[in-house]
Order: structure tokens, then sequence, then C-alpha cells
């Protein structure tokens, strides 16, 4: 389970902070991350495995705890800040934050999945100026169950623009160590109840 930390005085100080202006601009990275984690036995709605891993994501336990820890305040709702710990070989931590912007838990456009997750949008300082989405997909007809991250992005400080092919290969390497993570949750054994934790 990952850890999350309430109350978080680095959390408040990101708080007040506005967006980035979130133009599109050419150039800008488009990444989707997606991992087939299993299968419901019944059709036409989300089923446990499906409402387990939503549990998860909108505890903001979606990365390896020895690599992000999340820091929330509640099970995420629209408008929250959601803060970042990243640790880097154990040495350098950093902090940076998000906002949520929409908060998903039903049908996809064209009905044929169940979605639920969260999209957010990083505030400014953080080191990429963009938008991610997380989310637990089930294909209704099929019952299988998919976790998925897609985002746009760019550098958003001179440190993450100077510092470019370091900073993708730290945002690739944390995608794909979220994927992992969310796909050993759902091995998880009688895939018992996952995600938000109070402390």
């Amino acid at each position: 389970m990952n850890v999350h930390v309430f109350g978080s005085p680095e959390l408040a100080r990101w708080d007040a902070r506005p967006f980035y202006d979130v133009t599109r601009h050419p150039g800008d990275r488009d990444d989707v991350y997606e991992r087939d984690v299993g299968a419901e036995a019944w059709r036409g709605a989300p089923g446990p495995l499906h409402r387990a891993l939503g549990d998860a994501i909108l505890g903001y336990d979606i990365f390896p705890p020895r690599l992000v820890r999340g820091v929330v305040r509640r099970r995420i709702a629209l408008g929250d800040t959601v803060g970042v710990h990243y640790i880097a070989a154990r040495i350098v931590r950093l902090f940076f934050a998000a906002r949520v912007v929409a908060v998903i838990d039903g049908p996809s456009a064209d009905g044929a999945w169940w979605c639920t997750g969260f999209t957010y949008r990083t505030l400014q300082g953080h080191p990429e100026l963009g938008e991610e989405t997380f989310a637990v997909e089930t294909e209704l007809a099929t019952g299988r169950v998919r976790v998925a991250l897609r985002s746009w992005s760019r550098p958003g400080t001179w440190l993450a623009r100077t510092f470019a092919p370091f900073v993708r290969w730290l945002q690739v390497h944390a995608s794909k160590a979220a994927l992992a993570h969310l796909a050993g949750l759902a091995d998880r054994p009688a895939r018992a109840p996952i995600g938000f934790e109070s402390q």
C-alpha cells in the first residue's frame, strides 16, 4: 500500500498555485501506457477487480512507494491538489503537485468501456507542464480489464528543460513502474480491497 501524508505543509504551499497555460505546442509529448490486468466473470458492468483498482487509483496508490509517494488529503475529488514525493535513487527527493480537473466513473463516449479514474493538470513549478489521466477500464462486452495512463506534456521549468533527457527518462520510468504496480495490485490473492487508507 502506498503511504499517504495528510495535511502536509508542502501540499498546502501548492494549493494557491495557478495552472500552467495548457495551450498545446508543436513537439508536446503524447504518451499512452496501457496494460491488461485480468478479466471480470460477468459482462455489462464493472466487477470487483475493476472496483478494487478504481479504489487504488482514487486513493492515489498508483506508483510503487519506493519510487513515488502520493500526498493527498482524502480520496481524490474534483479540485483537489495532489502532491508527489518523487524519490530518485534514494538520494534526491523532489516534491511537486497537480490539481484534479476531472473524476471519471462511467461509460466511455462510445459506450464500449467503463472507466474509473481521474485527470490532473500540473501547477506552476511542477517540472512538467501538461495533463495526465489515470484509469482502470473494463470492456463491457468481454469483461477485459486494463489500467491506463495517458498524458501530454512538455518541460515546465528551466531546470527540466536543461536536463530534458534525464527528466524524460524519469517520466517514462515512473509511468512503466505505475503500470507494473497496478498490475501487481490486480494479482493480489482473493483480490482484497485495494486503495485509500486514512492515517
